[in-house]
C-alpha cells in the first residue's frame, strides 16, 4: 500500500469523529440563537441613518438635543464624497459615540474642530467622521470592508478605546455568533462549526452559552483588541493609508487603563504613531467643564474644541499632514 493511501486510511477515524461531533452539536441546536439574552444593542452592526439633513437627536440625560447631518453611507459632517479631490489630504477619524460627537452640533465635533483648525492653518484637508454610536473595533472592522475604504483616506485616526474596554454580559463577537449575524459568519466562515465554537468556549473562555449572567467580560477582549489593531494596520496600508492611535480622553483614566495600556503597547511594536492627552485632560477637566455633567462620558462642545486643538498640535508638530 503506497504511503498517501496509509494517510488517508489513518485519517478516517479521525474524519468520522470530527463528522459525529460536528453533527451531534447541531442535532442538539447548539448554541441556540436567542434575541433574549443581555446585548449592549440589538443590532450587531448598528448604523445612524443615512442621508440626514440636521436631525435633531434627543439627549436624555440632558433633557436637550443636537443636530446631525450625515451622508449616504450614515458617517457624521463633515459631508465629503467618496472621490477624494485631487491635492486634498483626508484624514479619517474611527471610533464610538465619542468620536461621531454625541451631544453636540455637527460643527462642535472633534473631527469638524480638527478639519477647520487645520484649513485656519493653511493645510488642504478633508477630515472624514467615520465615528458610530456603539462601535468597537469589532464592528470598525467591518465598516471599514463596508463602506470605509471607499473613502481612500490619507490618513486613519484609530480612536477606538472606550466601548472597547466595556464590560458586558457578553462580547461583541460572541453576540454576533449567538445572534448567528449573516454579515459576520459570510466573512468568518470558521465560526459555522459547531466544534470549533464549542472548542473557543470550552478553552478559550468564550462567552458563547453562560449559566453565569452576572459574569462580565469586554465588549472586545485585550487579544481581540490587539488583532484587531493589527487588522486595521494591514487594511489601511493595503488602502494606501497610514495609521495612527488615538486614546480618546475620558475625564478620568478608569476602566479604560488596560486598553490603553495595550494601545500604548501596540504603538510601539507596530511603530505607530500615537496621540493620548488622558494626562493632561484630567489636569484641564480640574479647571474646566468639558464633560457634560450629567453624561461623563461625552466631551460638550468645549471639550471637543480642546481635543481637537491638541490632535491638530500633534499632526502638525510630528509632520504627518503636509
Amino acid at each position: 500500500m503506497s504511503g498517501w493511501k496509509r494517510l488517508i486510511y489513518s485519517l478516517i477515524p479521525l474524519l468520522v469523529l470530527v463528522g459525529a461531533g460536528e453533527g451531534g452539536l447541531r442535532m442538539a441546536g447548539w448554541p441556540q440563537k436567542d434575541s433574549s439574552r443581555s446585548f449592549t444593542h440589538n443590532e450587531v452592526y448598528p448604523l445612524v441613518d443615512p442621508s440626514l439633513r440636521l436631525q435633531a437627536f434627543p439627549h436624555k440625560e440632558t433633557g436637550s438635543s443636537f443636530r446631525v447631518s450625515t451622508d449616504a453611507n450614515s458617517l457624521r459632517a463633515p459631508l465629503h464624497p467618496e472621490e477624494k479631490p485631487e491635492g486634498a489630504f483626508r484624514i479619517m477619524t474611527l471610533g464610538c459615540s465619542t468620536t461621531f460627537g454625541w451631544g453636540v452640533d455637527d460643527e462642535q465635533t472633534y473631527p469638524a474642530r480638527l478639519e477647520a483648525i487645520l484649513k485656519e492653518q493653511g493645510h488642504s484637508v478633508e477630515v472624514i467622521n467615520a465615528g458610530q454610536p456603539g462601535y468597537t473595533s469589532f464592528q470598525g472592522l467591518w465598516l471599514w470592508d463596508h463602506s470605509l475604504n471607499r473613502y481612500h483616506p490619507d490618513l486613519v485616526i484609530f480612536g477606538y478605546v472606550v466601548q472597547d474596554a466595556r464590560k458586558v454580559a457578553y462580547s461583541d463577537r460572541s453576540q454576533a455568533v449567538l445572534q448567528q449575524n449573516a454579515e459576520f459568519l459570510k466573512e468568518h466562515f470558521l465560526y459555522n462549526s459547531r466544534l470549533y465554537l464549542f472548542f473557543m468556549n470550552t478553552y478559550k473562555g468564550w462567552r458563547i452559552a453562560s449559566k453565569d449572567k452576572e459574569a462580565q467580560v469586554y465588549r472586545v477582549p485585550g487579544d481581540e483588541y490587539s488583532e484587531n489593531i493589527r487588522s486595521f494596520q494591514a487594511k489601511t496600508k493595503e488602502n494606501g493609508a497610514k495609521m495612527m492611535l488615538f486614546g480618546y480622553p475620558l475625564e478620568r483614566e478608569g476602566y479604560t487603563k488596560e486598553h490603553r495600556g495595550i494601545l500604548h503597547a501596540a504603538a510601539e511594536v507596530l511603530d505607530l504613531p500615537i496621540y493620548d492627552p488622558q494626562p493632561e485632560f484630567e489636569q484641564l477637566t480640574s479647571q474646566q467643564t468639558l464633560y457634560f455633567p450629567q453624561d461623563r462620558g461625552h466631551a460638550n462642545a468645549e471639550g471637543n474644541a480642546e481635543i481637537a486643538k491638541g490632535m491638530a498640535q500633534y499632526l502638525v508638530a510630528n509632520k504627518i499632514v503636509p
